[in-house]
């Protein structure tokens, strides 16, 4: 159900001591030291000017990382943008080992010139609908984040998530441990 695969996605993603996530060579410090606090290992996967290099890639899968955490647009420190092709590859072959990937898009609206490409949660909906899993809820194997403070205003600090339903319950409940909620008046700022 998909209930259940959004429990097993959920499952997979909480950090413990000593699990391995897989990251783009370079990516985002501020991840890094979110999941330092949890004494994460890092898989590092090679990337050039067209994103994540696949070449060898479906062989760090291979070493089980718990998760992957890819930055598809505009990547932080790179500024690269993966290509559809890689894309493509990435969401298969996460699918293919079952690993949860965190789509971390905070720069993607924030394109100048050229065309957008599909988001790799778009991605896997389509190849999970070609495959016969097709739903009206999002019951797949990404975890999408964006957040306003590229598009809107940086001092509002709020963000969004696309995941399972019962993923998004859960990461409700531990943001409330955490600092109870977002501010409301930023909460209607944004939405205004």
């Amino acid at each position: 159900t998909g209930s259940q695969q959004g429990l097993d996605l959920l499952g997979k993603i909480f950090i413990n001591p000593g699990d391995h996530i897989l990251v783009e060579s370079p990516t985002y410090l501020g991840a890094l030291q979110a999941w330092d606090a949890y004494e994460a290992d890092y898989i590092s996967a090679k990337s050039d000017n067209h994103g994540i290099i696949i070449d060898g890639f479906e062989e760090l899968l291979r070493a089980g990382p718990k998760m992957m955490y890819i930055l598809p647009n505009f990547q932080n420190p790179t500024g690269v943008t993966m290509t559809l092709d890689r894309r493509l590859a990435v969401v298969e072959l996460a699918d293919k080992y079952g690993i949860p990937i965190i789509e971390d898009d905070p720069y993607g609206a924030v394109r100048f010139e050229g065309e957008s490409l599909p988001s790799l949660l778009e991605l896997d909906h389509q190849y999970k609908t070609k495959n016969g899993e097709h739903s009206h809820e999002y019951n797949g194997n990404i975890i999408y984040l964006s957040t306003f403070s590229k598009i809107l205003a940086p001092g509002l600090r709020l963000a969004w998530i696309i995941a399972p339903k019962d993923v998004i319950h859960r990461l409700v409940q531990a943001k409330q441990g955490a600092d109870l909620h977002s501010s409301t008046l930023d909460q209607m700022i944004a939405y205004e």
